[in-house]
C-alpha cells in the first residue's frame, strides 16, 4: 500500500510539469493570435479617410476638393540618379487676360525667364503637388456678364462715358482759351497740324469749326526745342493773345507731327466788342 501512494506521488509529481508546459504554450499560442489580431485591427483602421497608408508606414495626405482645378500638376513620386542639365533662354508664361467692354479688366499671370543655368541632379526622391485656382476671377468676370445680360444699356452707356471723356481730354491738350464776344462764347484750339481753329456753338447744338491763323503766322518761337529720339523735335511756340505756349513737334522733313498747348497762364479771356 505504501508503494502504491509512492508510485501515485512520483506520477503527479511528473504530470505536474507536464501540465504546468502545456498551459504555458496555450497561454502563448492565445497572446501571440490577440496581438495580431490588434495589429490587422490597427491597419485596417488606419485605411478611411483622407489618408493613404504605405508598404513603409508613412502617411500621405492627399487632395480632395469639391471641383477640378484650374491647373494641376501632380507628381507622386520621382527619383534621380544622376541628371545633367543646361539651360539657356528658358522662358514661362502663364497668364489670364479678360476683359469686358470698359466696365471690367483683369489681367493675372506668372512669368518666369532664365537665362543660362548649369543644373546637377543626384539620388534625389521628389513629390509634388501645384494647384491652381482661378474661380475667384471667373466669378467676376461672371458677374459682369450677368449684368450686362439683365441690363444691356450699360455697354452703350460705358462707350458713351469712354467717348465723352477722351473727347473732354483732347479738348483740355488742345484748348488755347475763350473769348466771350457779345454773349457769344468762342473756343480757340489749335490741332494737329498747328492750325488754329475757332468753334462757336451753333444753333442746333453743334460746333461750327473755322481756320483763323497757324502757328508759324500767329505764333512766336521762344527758341526752346528738345530731341524727342527718332528723328522728332518738339519746339515751344507762344500764342500771346491768349497767353498760351504750345508745343509742336516735327519730324526729319519739317513736317508737323503734333501741336498740343503745354501751359496756359490765362486761359480764358472775356472780352466785350461791338
Amino acid at each position: 500500500m505504501v508503494g502504491f501512494f509512492r508510485i501515485l506521488a512520483v506520477g503527479s509529481l511528473l504530470l505536474s510539469p507536464c501540465l504546468a508546459a502545456t498551459t504555458t504554450k496555450t497561454t502563448s499560442r492565445t497572446t501571440t493570435a490577440t496581438a495580431s489580431k490588434a495589429t490587422a485591427s490597427s491597419t485596417t483602421s488606419s485605411r478611411p479617410g483622407n489618408t493613404t497608408t504605405t508598404a513603409t508606414g508613412t502617411t500621405v495626405p492627399t487632395s480632395s476638393t469639391s471641383s477640378p482645378p484650374d491647373v494641376l500638376l501632380n507628381v507622386p513620386q520621382l527619383s534621380v540618379g544622376k541628371i545633367e542639365l543646361d539651360v539657356e533662354n528658358l522662358q514661362a508664361d502663364i497668364n489670364l487676360n479678360a476683359r469686358v467692354a470698359n466696365l471690367v479688366q483683369i489681367n493675372a499671370g506668372v512669368q518666369v525667364s532664365v537665362q543660362k543655368i548649369n543644373l546637377t541632379i543626384s539620388d534625389v526622391d521628389v513629390e509634388l503637388e501645384l494647384i491652381v485656382r482661378l474661380g475667384h476671377l471667373v466669378d467676376i468676370v461672371n458677374r459682369v456678364f450677368q449684368s450686362v445680360d439683365l441690363n444691356p444699356l450699360i455697354l452703350g452707356i460705358a462707350n458713351a462715358t469712354e467717348a465723352l471723356v477722351g473727347g473732354v481730354v483732347a479738348e483740355v491738350d488742345s484748348l488755347l482759351g475763350t473769348i466771350t464776344q457779345g454773349g457769344t462764347t468762342l473756343s480757340f484750339i489749335v490741332d494737329n497740324l498747328g492750325n488754329i481753329v475757332q468753334q462757336v456753338a451753333g444753333t442746333a447744338g453743334n460746333t461750327v469749326d473755322s481756320i483763323v491763323g497757324n502757328y508759324l503766322t500767329n505764333m512766336t518761337y521762344t527758341g526752346q526745342s528738345t530731341s524727342l529720339g527718332q528723328g522728332l523735335t518738339q519746339k515751344v511756340y507762344s500764342y500771346s493773345p491768349l497767353n498760351a505756349l504750345v508745343d509742336v513737334v516735327f519730324n526729319t522733313a519739317g513736317q508737323v507731327v503734333q501741336a498740343t498747348v503745354a501751359k496756359t497762364n490765362n486761359a480764358t479771356t472775356t472780352a466785350t466788342r461791338r
